[in-house]
Order: structure tokens, then C-alpha cells, then sequence
């Protein structure tokens, strides 16, 4: 089939359907409504898919807890085990689905400032911690890979402790001493208040675990007690820990036949569950806003039924000068294509101012893709299409003698 001649069956159909453009604005309505119905919903939908997937992340969604355990040959937990080792950690960071590696190690100690003395949880970590917890810091700066190279003696404090110690007064660049040696306060963490079991997340300080684990007299400490990795996305989880787990069975010499002695938490299948009940939602209620489609394609098959006959004579005629069943056919399937488009661009448009509208009320962003813009198009001309078939089908089986002598 020639473009030349699919162009000109389209430029007829267009002139057709402009003939009586009320009746063409009528037809199309139903393929309008149904298509702005679905973009929006669409666009609501996967706007709060992503909002969910940013607060799930921000939750721990792509987030990996190491701890180390010792098991008995039939699996019982026996207390202490080896910690985490550098050798460990390095081999960690070189996993291409691990984006971010955060050592912990915890401990309390006396902390002092002026008069001011009080026994507060240290947490010794990295850089990473920042980045995999999404927990900015409110003032100043947070510590940095140099210091944790270097063993830098530097702290971060987290929102209760600052006003505890400090109140309104600037702790940036003020000496406070943990454990009598004395930690230059480099920045305070952002609030983030209780947990749902009323303990205070940021009633702590954090140092670099380096800084943590060369106090000669902490011995017990030198050693990498828990590491949160943080994967590239939600989905890459499972393949990261494969891989952390081949690596330390490798690097602890364990065989088939040993239990891991280390341990690794994750939230993937709640993550996968939440997102699965989304997508469900999205599907149900596109399938549901679709239904106005099939309406609309049956108003598209009746007014077509109508246009053959009243248009028998024309459709005799070109039969009579040598137009075959297949033009008859691809006439009266453009124009039915063209009314579904035309009404399926309509509704996008529509749909889209609607539904940035839509989004000020629900509050978040409505989310339009090119792939739901370009699936609306798709789907609006084979609704077009599929229902203009029979009112095709039809004009091509009429006798030509019998179309032009009723017509008469």
C-alpha cells in the first residue's frame, strides 16, 4: 500500500468528517472524556508512586544492615562474633549495584562542655552515613572522607544534643571533650524527632569511626561492629546482597557446608508489596476511567452505520467507476480512525491541563509520561479502527445498482 494513497484516504476523511462538524464534535466526545480520565488518572497515580518510592527510600528501602553473628553447626546463635574487617569494607564499595557504605560503631561516653558534663551515645561512621540516612546537616558541615583517612578529631551532633549543650549559642568551632579528649565541633545534624517507639534519634554524636577505633584504651572497639549499605535502586537490593554474601563467605574462607556468620536485614518485599498495591490501583482505575472508551467507540460505530447510509449513492457510485471492496473499506476506516484520534488529542491536552490542576488538590506532582501521552494516541485510533470495522465492512458489500436506485 502506497503512503501516497493512505494520505489521500485521510485528506478524504478529513473532508468527510468536516461536512457536518457538530455531529463530528458529538462522536468524539466519548473518546475525549475517556482519554482525559485516564491520562489524569494515570498521571495522579504515578505521582504518588514515585512520592511513596522517595519516602520509602528516605525509610530504608534501599538500604542493606550488616551484623555480625556466630552460630553453632545447627544454626544456634553462640554470642560474640568476628567483626567486620577494612579488607571487608573495601571489597564492599567495589560492588557495582552498592552505591553507598557507612561502618558503625557505637559506644557512650562522658561528654563535657564548660560546665555542662553528661554520659551520650557516640556513633563512630563515615561520610556515607549522611548520604544513606538522608539526614543533612542544619549548620555546618558533616565529616569527610579526609577525616575519616586521617582519624580527625571531629564531631557532628545531632539536634538534642546541640540544645542541651549549646541552646541558642553557635557550636560550630567550639571544643567539647568526649571522654576527656578534647573534638572540634564541625556541624549539627537536622531534627528528626522520635521514633514511633518514643526513642530520640538525635540525642547522639558522631565522630569518624576511625577517630573512634584508635583510642588505644577502647580495644573492644577496633573492630567494625555493624556497616549499612545503601544500593543505585530499590530493584538492585537482592543482587546486592547476593553479592555481599558470595564476598564474605569468600573472604571468611566458610564452606558449603557452614553457616554465615554474619547477618543482613533488608525491607525489599515490603518495598515490592506497597509498590505492587500501586501499580494494582493504577490498572484498576485506568481500567475502570476505559470504559468511557468503549463508549465512545460505540458512538463512533453508530454515527458511522448512519454515514453509510446516508451516503449509499456516493458508495455506489465508486464502485460503478472501479473503486474495490478494499477502498470502500479503507475509506470509511480512516475517517473512523481520524474521528478517534482527533477526539484521543483533544482529551490528551485536556487531560493534562487537568490534571496539573488535579495535582494542586491532591498535593503532588501529577506525573505524564511520553509513553502514556503516545499509548493514548495508539489506543484511541484502534478504538477508531476496531470499531469501524463493521460500518466498513458494510459499505463494501453494498450492490452498487441497488445503492444507487435506493438513493433514487
Amino acid at each position: 500500500m502506497k503512503l501516497s494513497y493512505i494520505i489521500d484516504n485521510i485528506i478524504e476523511a478529513k473532508t468527510n468528517l468536516l461536512r457536518n462538524m457538530p455531529r463530528t464534535i458529538l462522536t468524539s466526545l466519548g473518546i475525549v472524556i475517556g482519554i482525559t480520565s485516564v491520562i489524569i488518572l494515570v498521571a495522579i497515580t504515578d505521582g504518588a508512586k514515585n512520592i511513596i518510592e522517595q519516602q520509602l527510600v528516605s525509610l530504608g528501602a534501599k538500604t542493606i544492615v550488616l551484623k555480625p553473628i556466630g552460630r553453632t553447626a545447627s544454626g544456634v546463635y553462640r554470642g560474640q562474633a568476628a567483626d567486620f574487617s577494612q579488607n571487608e569494607l573495601k571489597f564492599m564499595r567495589a560492588i557495582p549495584s552498592v552505591e553507598y557504605v557507612s561502618p558503625i560503631v557505637k559506644t557512650s561516653n562522658q561528654i563535657s562542655y564548660r560546665d555542662i558534663v553528661q554520659v551520650v551515645a557516640v556513633v563512630g561512621s563515615n561520610e556515607d552515613f549522611s548520604l544513606i540516612n538522608d539526614w543533612p546537616t542544619a549548620s555546618g558541615a558533616f565529616i569527610n572522607r579526609i577525616d575519616v583517612q586521617d582519624g580527625a578529631k571531629v564531631c557532628v551532633l545531632g539536634a538534642s544534643v546541640q540544645k542541651r549543650f549549646f541552646g541558642a549559642e553557635k557550636s560550630v568551632g567550639k571544643q567539647i571533650r568526649i571522654d576527656g579528649i578534647s573534638f572540634r565541633v564541625i556541624g549539627h545534624l537536622s531534627e528528626k524527632g522520635l521514633t514511633p517507639g518514643g526513642r530520640d534519634q538525635d540525642d547522639f554524636i558522631l565522630i569518624p569511626y576511625t577517630s573512634l577505633n584508635r583510642w588505644d584504651y577502647k580495644g573492644q572497639l577496633y573492630g567494625i561492629s555493624n556497616i549499612i549499605i545503601s544500593t543505585t535502586k530499590t530493584t538492585n537490593v537482592e543482587y546486592a546482597k547476593f553479592a555481599i554474601r558470595k564476598m564474605l563467605r569468600e573472604q571468611r574462607g566458610l564452606l558449603k557446608d557452614q553457616f554465615d556468620n554474619f547477618q543482613m536485614v533488608s525491607y525489599e518485599n515490603v518495598t515490592k508489596k506497597i509498590l505492587q498495591t500501586t501499580t494494582i490501583l493504577k490498572v484498576l482505575l485506568s481500567a475502570i476511567a476505559s470504559i468511557s472508551l468503549v463508549v465512545g467507540g460505540i458512538g463512533i460505530m453508530n454515527v458511522m452505520l448512519v454515514s453509510v447510509t446516508e451516503r449509499t449513492k456516493e458508495i455506489g457510485i465508486r464502485i460503478t467507476i472501479g473503486a474495490t471492496r478494499k477502498d470502500i473499506i479503507f475509506q470509511f476506516l480512516s475517517e473512523s480512525a481520524l474521528l478517534s484520534f482527533f477526539g484521543g488529542v483533544v482529551g490528551i491536552s485536556l487531560g493534562y491541563t487537568l490534571s496539573q490542576v488535579a495535582s494542586s488538590f491532591v498535593g503532588w506532582p501529577a506525573i505524564i509520561s511520553t509513553k502514556s501521552i503516545a499509548a493514548a494516541c495508539i489506543f484511541s485510533a484502534f478504538i477508531g479502527i476496531f470499531f469501524g470495522i463493521y460500518p466498513a465492512y458494510k459499505a463494501a458489500k453494498l450492490d452498487p445498482i441497488k445503492a444507487i436506485r435506493n438513493e433514487e
